[in-house]
Parts: structure tokens; C-alpha cells; sequence
């Protein structure tokens, strides 16, 4: 059994996720979380903030973020392993490795939910047949990334034309915030869009925007490296030609409106199989 502590064991919500990213290892009894007084094998640390390199215990790095928007605190070649959901740069790597530490890539779509997303699968066609009362929703907290004046351009483009709901920190119209876990999706339910743009592009980096859209029934007005995973069709691309022009389009035409809404958003669901295979083969023994 591998017993794996946290560099920073009041942040409950990086080990929320990562309990998820772990889950069947854990399930399994294969991982157990211990304190850091407890000789643990492994500490996971997060992009957020700087660490300690305990002495005698291997550190793994873990990111969900834009590494170029995040950049680590310490060069990648003093840890174990790293695990992101897209490829840092090699200059973050530093010099003087004797050999490339490895890099363990995972969808964060697939671990960002309370519940596993199998279940929000099967939840989905109940949200789809909630009655779209309201045009467009946006609901974003910060003006990080370099595409964050890009969405927010796109706010307020829609709402010009019809008004958009926004019920984050950022440009709040609603008076109140966006619930969350499962109330969220059920809260996106009632719209027939949500303006759903990453805040940075760099290849592979996906998190879990456009999915929550999809899985609460609502249409995913995307713009970012998803677009090579996604169904093209089940998703307005914000940064086309016309986007107005698409969404009168679809406001006009329920019935192709409905079709594009109901397809399922990724090729290939999110999955962590590969990620366990890796992190079996590389972390435990």
C-alpha cells in the first residue's frame, strides 16, 4: 500500500478532486492519505503556493491549470512525478536532471464533480427535458488567462442582443452567485446556452466548463483546446466567423437547436483509465 500525505493538509479542496483522481486506488486500498507525521511514502503537492521538500519523501506535483498561467514554484526536475491535465513547457523542467522526470497527464473533467461522472451521465436526459426559459448563462469568478478580455467581450456581445445571465464574482447581474455541485447543474438547466470559454489556450489544457454546459442540458458557447476532444456540432464556437449569426439561427430553428443540444459534447468521454495505467506503473510499487 502506497500511503501518500499532502504538503498543504488544510486545503480541502485540491484533495476533494484529487481524492477523486485516486479514487479507485483508494477503493482499492492500493493509496491510503496519511498525516505528514505518519512516514508517508509520497506527498502531493499543488501548483497553488510553495512547498516543503521533506527530507526522504518523494514529492509529486499536481496541476489543473495552464502551466504558462500557473507556473510551478520550483524547477519540475525536483520531483517524482508530475501530473497536469496538459504538457509544461520543457524550460520549466530546469537543468541539471540526469534523467526526465515523468509527466502523468489526466482529464480534469473527469475528476472536477462531486459525483462520479458516470452518474451525471445518467442524469443528463432529465436535465435536457427542463423547460429553457432563459436565453444564456456566464458564470465566471476571475479576470486570470489571456483569454479572460476575450469572454468577457463575448458577455457582453450576447447581451446586447439578449441578456445573459451572469451569476459569478465577475460582471454579477443576477444579485446572487450560481449554486454548487449538482444544484449548478440543475441551475444551467433552465438556460438554452452558457458561455462556457477557457480562460488561457495552450494545447491540451480542457477543464470542466463546457462539460457542466452539456451535462446540465445547455449548449456550450466554447472557445479552447476542447475543440479537438469535442463533437464540433454539439458546441457554438464563440470565436467563428458570425457567432450572432449562429445563435439567431439556432433560436430560430428548435428543431435543429434540439438536435445539436442533445449530443453528447466529447468523441470519447472523459476517462482515467490512462492516467491510472501510468500512475500504477510509475508510483507504485
Amino acid at each position: 500500500m502506497l500511503k501518500i500525505c499532502y504538503a498543504e493538509e488544510r486545503d480541502r479542496d485540491f484533495i476533494r478532486w484529487t481524492g477523486n483522481l485516486l479514487h479507485s486506488f483508494l477503493a482499492s486500498g492500493r493509496v491510503t492519505v496519511v498525516r505528514r507525521r505518519d512516514r508517508p511514502d509520497l506527498m502531493l503537492a499543488s501548483i497553488w503556493r510553495p512547498h516543503e521538500f521533506p527530507r526522504g519523501v518523494p514529492v509529486v506535483l499536481v496541476s489543473n491549470e495552464n502551466w504558462q498561467v500557473y507556473p510551478p514554484h520550483f524547477a519540475l526536475r525536483r520531483y517524482r512525478a508530475v501530473i497536469g491535465v496538459c504538457p509544461p513547457p520543457q524550460f520549466y523542467w530546469g537543468d541539471g536532471a540526469p534523467e526526465p522526470r515523468p509527466f502523468i497527464p489526466y482529464s480534469y473533467a473527469a475528476v472536477h464533480f462531486d459525483q462520479p461522472i458516470e452518474e451525471l451521465y445518467g442524469q443528463r436526459a432529465a436535465r435536457l427535458q427542463v423547460p429553457k426559459r432563459s436565453f444564456c448563462c456566464f458564470v465566471v469568478s476571475n479576470t486570470v488567462g489571456g483569454m479572460s478580455e476575450r469572454r468577457q467581450r463575448v458577455f457582453e456581445q450576447l447581451d446586447a442582443w439578449q441578456r445573459v445571465d451572469s451569476a459569478g464574482a465577475l460582471l454579477n447581474n443576477t444579485g446572487y452567485r450560481a449554486p454548487r455541485g449538482a444544484a449548478f447543474l440543475d441551475w444551467i438547466a433552465r438556460y438554452r446556452f452558457m458561455i462556457c470559454i477557457e480562460n488561457s489556450q495552450a494545447p491540451g489544457y480542457v477543464t470542466e466548463k463546457a462539460l457542466q454546459a452539456s451535462l446540465g442540458g445547455a449548449m456550450p458557447i466554447y472557445e479552447g483546446a476542447g475543440l479537438e476532444l469535442f463533437n464540433r456540432d454539439a458546441v457554438v464556437e464563440a470565436a467563428g466567423a458570425d457567432l450572432l449569426g449562429e445563435l439567431h439561427r439556432l433560436e430560430a430553428d428548435a428543431i435543429e437547436y434540439e438536435r445539436r443540444r442533445r449530443l453528447e459534447l466529447y468523441a470519447r468521454r472523459p476517462s482515467l483509465q490512462a492516467f491510472e495505467a501510468r500512475f500504477a506503473e510509475l508510483l507504485l510499487h
